[in-house]
C-alpha cells in the first residue's frame, strides 16, 4: 500500500504523486482509492482502487537510483529481439507496458529502435503500432529515471540512443 506523498509509477499514466486516500460507495460496500496526480500532467487526477488486483499490477514503487544505475550500465550488452507476426508483437509490447517491469521496457525500447534502425537502412519506417509503443515505453522510461537520477529527460533519452549508434 502506498501512502499519501509517495511518488509511484502507474504504468498506464507515468509518474503520479498519490495526492489522498478516499472511501467511496460502490455496490453498497466502501472502498477506499488512491487520488492520483500525474507529475506531467497538472490537469488530470486519476482515482483507483486500491484493492483492485488488475490495477494493482499497475502500480509500482519508483526504482532507487542504484537500481536505475545498473539498468542502465547493463542497457549496453542487452540483446534485442523482434517478434516478427505484428499481432504477437503487439500483444507482447502491450503486455510489457501494462506489467511494469523496467528491464523489459528497456530491452523492448532497444530491440524496437534496433529494428527502426534496420528499417530505415532499407528505406522504411516502423508500423504506426511501434511508434507509439516506442513513444509510450520511452516517456515511462525516461520520466521515471529523470525524476530518481534529477537530470533532465532529454539527457536520460539521449543516454538510451547513444548504445544503439555504435
Amino acid at each position: 500500500m502506498f501512502s499519501i506523498g509517495d511518488t509511484i509509477l502507474y504504468t498506464t499514466s507515468g509518474i503520479c504523486r498519490v495526492d489522498s486516500l478516499i472511501e467511496k460507495e460502490f455496490n453498497g460496500s466502501l472502498v477506499s482509492y488512491y487520488v492520483l496526480k500525474p507529475l506531467f500532467d497538472s490537469k488530470t487526477t486519476l482515482t483507483v482502487p486500491v484493492d483492485n488486483p488488475i490495477t494493482n499490477t499497475k502500480l509500482h514503487q519508483l526504482l532507487s537510483k542504484d537500481d536505475i544505475l545498473a539498468l542502465l550500465q547493463e542497457y549496453p550488452s542487452i540483446e534485442p529481439y523482434w517478434i516478427e507476426n505484428e499481432n504477437e508483437r503487439k500483444k507482447h509490447f502491450s503486455n510489457i507496458l501494462r506489467t511494469g517491469n523496467r528491464k523489459d521496457t528497456i530491452t523492448m525500447l532497444k530491440s524496437i529502435k534496433n529494428h527502426q534502425i534496420g528499417l530505415k537502412d532499407r528505406g522504411r519506417k516502423l508500423h504506426a503500432c511501434d511508434e507509439q509503443t516506442l513513444k509510450d515505453a520511452t516517456k515511462l522510461i525516461a520520466d521515471e529515471f529523470s525524476i530518481v537520477l534529477n537530470m533532465e529527460k532529454s539527457y536520460i533519452v539521449e543516454m538510451l540512443n547513444e548504445p544503439i549508434k555504435q
